[in-house]
C-alpha cells in the first residue's frame, strides 16, 4: 500500500510557516533526563540525554539533531516525550561540540560523521543488548543516519530506522538557501556555525593547546564572514 500524502495542517498552508512554527510557536514539555558523556577512541567526547523507563528490554530510540541544533532542540524534547508517554526509552546525541560545552578537537561534527554514529550504537547495544534499538534522524542527522545505514547494510543492527527533512544533495541545498526568504535560515546557520568555531577557539586559546589552535586558525578571519 502506497504511503499517503504529506497532507500539512491547515493553519501552516506554506514551507516557511512549516518551519518557522515550531521555534517561535511551540513549547516543549519539560523532560527528566540523565545526561551520560562518552568518550570516543580519539580522546574526544559526545554527551547523551536518556529519557523514558529504564527497562532493559524496552524499546529504544536514539534521535540524531541537525545542523546547529542539540538534544534541546524543539523537534528533539517533543519525540523523546511521545515515545516515552508510550512507554519507549530514548537518547539523544549531541553531536561534538553541540551539548553546551566546546568539543576538545579540531575536529567538528558534519553530514559524513557515521563513525561517531557507529561508536555511540555500540555504546548502546552494550549498554541495553536487549533492548530493540531504533533511530530517528533529522536533517543533517538524518544524512548521518542514511550514510551508516548504507555502510552497514545487512549487518545493521538496527531494527527500524526514520530519516526527516535529509538534504540528500548538500551542494544544491547550499545553493538553495541563499535565495529568497530561505537567506534568513542561511543567516541562522552561518551565527551558530560561526559561534561554534570562536568558542572552541577561546577553548584552545585558554588552555594552551598551540597545536589544535593552529589547525582552527587556518580558517581565516571568521569576523570577515558574513
Amino acid at each position: 500500500m502506497p504511503d499517503a500524502p504529506f497532507q500539512p495542517a491547515w493553519w501552516l498552508p506554506g514551507p516557511h510557516l512549516q518551519t518557522l512554527w515550531s521555534p517561535f510557536c511551540r513549547r516543549p514539555q519539560p523532560l527528566e533526563r540523565q545526561r551520560e558523556r562518552l568518550w570516543l577512541e580519539d580522546g574526544d567526547f559526545i554527551d547523551l540525554d536518556w529519557h523514558g523507563p529504564h527497562d532493559t528490554q524496552a524499546p529504544l530510540v536514539l534521535v540524531l539533531h541537525g545542523l546547529t541544533g542539540s538534544s534541546a532542540s524543539h523537534y528533539v524534547i517533543g519525540l523523546q516525550g511521545r515515545l516515552g508517554e508510550n512507554g519507549w526509552a530514548s537518547v539523544a546525541i549531541n553531536w561534538r561540540g553541540c551539548s553546551g560545552e566546546p568539543n576538545l578537537l579540531p575536529r567538528a561534527y558534519h553530514s559524513g560523521a557515521s563513525d561517531d554514529l557507529g561508536a555511540v550504537i555500540e555504546h548502546l547495544q552494550r549498554r541495553r543488548p536487549l533492548a530493540p534499538l531504533h533511530a530517528v534522524g533529522y536533517s543533517l542527522g538524518g544524512n548521518v543516519l542514511l550514510k551508516y545505514l548504507g555502510e552497514r547494510a545487512v549487518d545493521c543492527p538496527l531494527r527500524g530506522a526514520v530519516a526527516v527533512s535529509v538534504p540528500f544533495r548538500l551542494d544544491q541545498c547550499a545553493d538553495r538557501i541563499g535565495l529568497g526568504f530561505s537567506r534568513v535560515y542561511q543567516a541562522h546557520f552561518m551565527r551558530a556555525m560561526l559561534a561554534y568555531v570562536k568558542d572552541k577557539q577561546r577553548l584552545f586559546a585558554h588552555q594552551g593547546m598551540a597545536d589544535r589552535l593552529s589547525v582552527m586558525e587556518k580558517l581565516g578571519p571568521l569576523d570577515d564572514v558574513r
